[in-house]
């Protein structure tokens, strides 16, 4: 019943080394979950944001940046709906991307020729035909 004080720092030194080596370990797994939660919320955003994008373009009489408005805040609603961390700035580029990537992949060669036309310096539109 009586312990002495040899059995009680063994004890003691076998907790604390116990403590130092789990402490450590809990503080990584807590911010690989929260790296995983946000990547997982990353790829819930990306999934949906086509298709908002798509959804815009169908408004026809809308501007550029109109189109983008309506995109951002039907993310905004999104991220809400589903407790994610609103990132404008990354929402935005991420829009961004796609939108650059349909004009690439859409752009036709008659739009690259009438691009080169206009860009040279004795183009007039009036002396074409």
């Amino acid at each position: 019943m009586f312990y002495t004080a040899r059995e009680i720092l063994l004890v003691v030194g076998a907790a604390i080394g116990i403590l130092s080596t789990a402490i450590p370990l809990i503080i990584k797994l807590v911010r690989k979950t929260k790296q995983f939660i946000k990547e997982r919320d990353w790829n819930s955003v990306m999934n949906i944001l086509p298709k908002l994008v798509a959804e815009a373009e169908k408004f026809i009489n809308y501007t550029g940046q109109e189109k983008k408005e309506f995109v951002k805040s039907r993310l905004a609603v999104f991220a809400v709906k589903n407790k994610i961390v609103f990132d404008e700035a990354r929402f935005e580029a991420a829009i961004d991307d796609i939108v650059k990537l349909t004009k690439d992949v859409n752009k036709r060669d008659k739009d690259t020729a009438l691009h080169t036309q206009i860009n040279h310096s004795n183009y007039n539109p009036y002396n074409q035909y």
